[in-house]
């Protein structure tokens, strides 16, 4: 009794441990660096662009499209956007094979998911083939490895064999969201040449996905609806210079002083936002963010 007691409680250690590292792994091939000081026009024009694509999206359904031909434009095949206040609920921004979904849920697989646990904790990219690699060398034998095991044998019968998880702080202050991105058919090492190519802009993506979400259609893709539940607690950074102008007599001098740019950077900004706004000056862009739902005149 006494070992096998000692024996439990070893593994519950160690499963903890590896718990522990799961959350802190990236992968260093894939890992986005940090955001440009001096971003450049195209890259400016990229941010504005996700948001302005979005944000024209008149029904989940014509939002779930734009996703997909965003995602698709990328390389890649198939998406899923998730919200981790509620994993039992995977929500309607997924188009991953429903019926891998649907049996991924079924089987629990998402209560002991380490890629899952690592979203939860932490908003830096990794790809699900790197945790995989980590815990299938565990000396040891739990429901976390089970699960891991489990999940990788579903995803691989149905065509998937890695996924790049871009986890990010949730705009509205709750917790974190996560994009998910694939090709049906790719092995890891495919997949990872792809994201190379675009991280970046995945990232943007997934902002942009939360953002609007959030402002535009939150009765239907927040987890919880609540009064406030539109109400954005982190505001991202294409839209700022729009914004300030937008609530303020402040001019772009004084603007760009306040969000602790140059003025250059601050009319680069509003450049790329009248282009991606297909407008020509800087009261149309800022009247089309309001339109699209992308700033609020207070």
């Amino acid at each position: 009794m006494k070992k096998a007691t000692a024996r439990n409680n070893r593994l519950l250690s160690q499963t903890a441990d590896a718990s522990d590292k799961v959350t802190n792994l990236h992968d260093p091939t894939a890992r986005p660096g940090p955001r440009e000081n001096n971003p450049s026009d195209e890259h400016l024009i990229s941010e504005y662009g996700y948001y302005v694509e979005l944000s024209s999206a008149r029904d989940i359904g014509e939002f779930k499209r734009k996703i997909d031909n965003a995602v698709k434009r990328l390389g890649f095949s198939e998406y899923a956007f998730v919200r981790l206040e509620n994993t039992e609920d995977p929500g309607e921004l997924i188009s991953v094979t429903s019926d891998l979904t649907a049996a991924y849920y079924k089987a629990g697989l998402h209560e002991f998911d380490l890629a899952l646990k690592h979203a939860y904790e932490h908003a830096q990219p990794v790809f699900r083939s790197t945790i995989n690699e980590y815990i299938f060398q565990a000396p040891f034998n739990c429901e976390y490895t089970r699960c891991m095991h489990e999940a990788d044998k579903l995803n691989r019968s149905f065509g998937y064999y890695d996924f790049y998880n871009i986890p990010s702080k949730a705009m509205n202050g709750s917790g974190h969201v996560l994009l998910s991105v694939t090709h049906r058919g790719l092995p890891p090492t495919a997949l990872k040449r792809k994201v190379r190519d675009c991280y970046s802009d995945l990232q943007l993506l997934c902002d942009a996905i939360d953002f609007v979400s959030t402002r535009k259609f939150p009765d239907e893709l927040l987890c919880e609806k609540k009064e406030d539940a539109h109400v954005i607690a982190i505001n991202p950074r294409p839209l700022l210079v729009l914004d300030m102008l937008a609530n303020s007599d402040l001019n772009i001098t004084q603007v760009a002083a306040k969000l602790g740019i140059n003025v250059v950077t601050a009319n680069r900004h509003l450049q790329a936002a009248r282009k991606a706004f297909g407008v020509k000056t800087n009261h149309a862009a800022i009247r089309q963010g309001i339109l699209h739902k992308l700033i609020e005149y207070k």
